[in-house]
């Protein structure tokens, strides 16, 4: 009987060396974390090339309240962000909108940090008021007329968008050009039949072409959910499209 006893109490000690033990461990463990800061920065420049105050854009994860304000020197910090995949928004009064896909905030045991400073130039105040397609020595020549006009001292971007179909814009083409810098008005542009090959159209073929001002910094994104580029800082006063028949 005293030896079953004995066993009896040696049995319970260790159990309950093992209950503690086990919850000491629990209380050791620090839980993983589910969140942390999103930090970053931007450059900001008018629709040229002169920088501007850094400060006031809003940085916004979309449908979620997680803002932030972009101080002088252009940073930013989201806090406490939880982990997951989000949309970026870039907001300013003056600035064409940018949007940022795909942004993955996960635990890497400090704050996610940016790895790219994105730089936003002011809304184009360049007005496209004429556009003509010629002919020369077998070269297609655009001839794009701004407002302002652009000169050696007052630089203004344009960009052109073409088409096989009349109805051609920013929302619809098959090539779109970089923002190209007019320092002449009309500004000529020289498009080969090599040029429209490499873009995809062929001799023959009616082209539409249809020109907007832009900023050298244009704040083009790529949606994916449109499966096209976004251009939000083209001026939308502009002339009707043209065409021309590629040689």
């Amino acid at each position: 009987m005293q030896h079953y006893m004995k066993s009896i109490f040696s049995i319970s000690f260790i159990w309950l060396v093992v209950v503690l033990f086990s919850c000491k461990k629990s209380a050791d463990v620090t839980p993983a974390p589910t969140k942390a800061n999103i930090i970053g920065s931007v450059n900001l420049y008018n629709e040229g090339t002169t920088p501007v105050d850094k400060s006031g854009m809003t940085v916004k994860l979309a449908n979620t309240a997680f803002s932030a304000i972009t101080n002088a020197d252009g940073m930013f910090t989201l806090t406490d962000v939880p982990f997951g995949s989000y949309t970026m928004i870039y907001e300013k009064p003056g600035f064409g909108t940018f949007k940022y896909y795909g942004l993955e905030h996960s635990n890497v045991g400090s704050s996610t940090a940016l790895p790219f400073v994105p730089s936003f130039g002011q809304l184009s105040t360049t007005q496209v008021t004429g556009l003509t397609a010629s002919i020369n020595a077998g070269n297609v020549i655009l001839s794009v007329t701004t407002n302002p006009a652009g000169s050696n001292g007052n630089r203004r971007y344009v960009r052109y968008f073409l088409s096989t179909s009349s109805t051609v814009s920013h929302e619809n083409y098959t090539f779109y050009s970089p923002a190209l810098v007019a320092q002449i008005n009309p500004f000529d542009i020289t498009l080969t039949p090599a040029d429209l090959t490499s873009r995809g159209f062929t001799s023959g073929q009616t082209v539409y072409v249809k020109a907007y001002g832009d900023s050298f910094w244009g704040n083009t994104y790529d949606d994916p959910s449109l499966n096209r580029k976004i251009f939000p800082n083209l001026n939308m006063s502009t002339v009707s499209a043209t065409s021309f028949i590629v040689p």
